[in-house]
């Protein structure tokens, strides 16, 4: 994971965006897993995250039981990379993914992001994003729109509760083990160890 050095920082930047522009282009992972020895840790970040995040605004893919939370920018390679290889997984191992949009890579990302929430098929929407993503660019391929109040409020409060984190970098996925407790992974993961990631699920 890549931190990003105080002479690097840019004074109008906000910490997620200082991190979020360093992390974007980075593939690496974190993972909070508890296992039978620390199953009595007192809550993490995480933990207090996954207990708030009913308070998000997510966009649903899959019907699965498994419910799993994704931070995402529309312009975040990573995250772009992740959604990827997350396809094959929906359906063989029963996830419903909430994918939670904030706009915090670039200046475009708001606008990005607020086209794809006023969609009228958001799901769809994410998916023309995606799918239609520049990769040269690093940019989301759906179109920019200005977002209206109601939305702006809805992806500052999803930019706060990612800020909740200890590490607040897109993209992070979250859900709870079979202990209770929370998993945050951040990062793009491979196929393989998204498999490994996955058996955490109850």
């Amino acid at each position: 994971m890549w931190h990003i050095a105080p002479k690097q920082r840019n004074p109008d930047m906000n910490p997620t965006a200082a991190l979020v522009r360093t992390f974007a282009i980075a593939v690496a992972f974190l993972v909070v897993a508890p296992g039978a020895a620390d199953a009595n840790r007192p809550p993490s970040s995480a933990d207090a995250v996954l207990a708030a995040v009913p308070e998000a605004t997510w966009i649903v893919e899959g019907q699965g039981r498994r419910v799993v939370y994704v931070f995402f920018d529309p312009n975040c390679p990573s995250c772009h990379l992740l959604y990827g290889n997350l396809r094959t997984f929906i359906a063989s191992h029963d996830l419903q993914l909430r994918w939670i949009p904030v706009a915090v890579v670039n200046a475009i990302s708001l606008g990005k992001a607020a086209a794809i929430l006023e969609a009228p098929d958001p799901r769809a929407a994410l998916r023309r994003n995606e799918e239609a993503y520049d990769t040269q660019r690093h940019a989301g391929g759906i179109e920019e729109q200005l977002p209206s109040v109601e939305t702006e409020q809805r992806l500052r409060a999803n930019e706060r509760l990612l800020n909740r984190l200890d590490i607040p970098v897109v993209p992070s996925m979250l859900f709870a083990a079979k202990d209770g407790h929370a998993v945050l992974i951040q990062g793009a993961l491979s196929p393989l160890a998204l498999r490994k990631v996955f058996a955490h699920l109850p």
